[in-house]
């Protein structure tokens, strides 16, 4: 019995042995036919992008400036003659017309003058009248012999120098008249006191510090400063659009003057349009000193080719795009121009009608395959 029970033991640990030979028979086997078998390469799928036809459209070149709201008029005024200051009829900001009576100086010793030259006038012309009618008699009697020479020549002495005193007398009044007008301080034209820098009691210097400053309301300019390397781009008459945000505004005008001369601090230049030309083109709430942006439109394309700004891509110096060519993306080289609200002109590169790829991933090179998952759209 025993030996029964050995004997059934020997057996199973030899057909146990048998199956675990078996199985590392078969995994060997397996290991070796993957090692002879290829291996399997795994493609990968082609990137998604997004294309746009190319199609000309109309593209303008527009740059923007800052600048400021400037009076077209705008006069500081002196005294021209020397007196107190008696009377100031207007205050910073007064509307004013053309000839108001802004500032009045003393005139009582201009007044004198006057009245003290008109009695000069009074006495030389009896004198006058004096020595013409003794001259007559002197010419009758020196025809009758009766006076000499030298009589007669008194009396025409006389007569020349005392019209020639006259004159003189006259040109004095009217000089004193208008001097005497000069003590009445008139607006030269119709504005506002944009600055008051006498008071009543102030003694006025002839042509020294002005008496006040006078700005004009109705003909209002925008003056623009302009980096220089851009002023061979401006001439008179390109279109800019003004925009005062203080006021509200956006005006539609044209460049209109140029400066010949650079800024000596800042060296740049400038250009100015008209904003409000006479009382009835003037927009409300318009004053001089507000900030203000100008566009400058400095060409127009009827016809371009231009793409988003995104879809341009910089290898190394270059400067070139990705086009959709049967399944690949294709490398072209483009030469660009001015760039406008996302888009970039393109010079020379491109032709109407290439599929241009706008998709902006950094895995795109030449030769790469790509699909569309959609049909690329039409450039707006």
């Amino acid at each position: 019995m025993l030996n029964r029970l050995a004997l059934n033991r020997k057996r199973g640990a030899a057909f146990l042995l048998l199956i675990l030979l078996g199985v590392a028979l078969f995994f060997a086997v397996q290991r070796v036919q993957q090692r002879l078998q290829p291996v399997q390469v795994e493609v990968p799928a082609p990137l998604a992008v997004e294309t746009l036809t190319l199609r000309p459209a109309p593209f303008n070149v527009r740059v923007r400036y800052v600048g400021s709201v400037a009076a077209g008029q705008l006069a500081q005024i002196p005294a021209q003659v020397g007196a107190r200051v008696m009377a100031v009829e207007y205050r910073e900001g007064d509307r004013v017309d053309q000839g108001d009576v802004l500032i009045r100086l003393d005139d009582r010793e201009l007044d004198n003058e006057i009245r003290r030259l008109r009695a000069i006038e009074q006495r030389l012309r009896g004198d006058l009248d004096y020595w013409q009618r003794q001259n007559r008699r002197n010419v009758t009697l020196r025809q009758q012999k009766v006076i000499p020479e030298s009589q007669l020549d008194e009396s025409r002495r006389w007569v020349d120098s005392l019209q020639a005193s006259l004159r003189e007398n006259a040109e004095a009044l009217a000089n004193a008249q208008i001097r005497l007008g000069y003590t009445q301080i008139r607006a030269p034209f119709a504005g506002r006191i944009g600055r008051l820098m006498t008071e009543v009691g102030d003694v006025a210097v002839p042509l020294s510090k002005p008496l006040l400053e006078l700005v004009s309301l109705d003909d209002m300019k925008a003056v623009v400063s302009v980096p220089q390397v851009d002023l061979v781009r401006l001439s008179r008459g390109l279109a800019v659009e003004i925009d005062i945000p203080a006021a509200n505004l956006r005006l539609a005008r044209r460049i209109e003057k140029v400066y010949p001369q650079l800024d000596p601090v800042t060296r740049n230049a400038t250009f100015e349009t008209c904003l409000a030309c006479g009382p009835e083109t003037r927009p409300e709430g318009l004053y001089a000193g507000m900030a203000l942006s100008a566009t400058v439109t400095l060409a127009r394309y009827d016809e371009a080719l231009s793409i988003p700004q995104h879809a341009l891509r910089h290898h190394g110096e270059e400067h070139g795009v990705f086009l959709f060519e049967d399944g690949l993306a294709r490398w072209r080289v483009v030469r660009t121009g001015a760039v406008e609200a996302g888009r970039v002109l393109i010079r020379s590169g491109l032709k109407a009608g290439e599929r241009l790829i706008v998709t902006p991933d950094s895995r795109l090179r030449d030769g790469l395959a790509v699909t569309v998952p959609a049909a690329g759209g039409m450039l707006p």
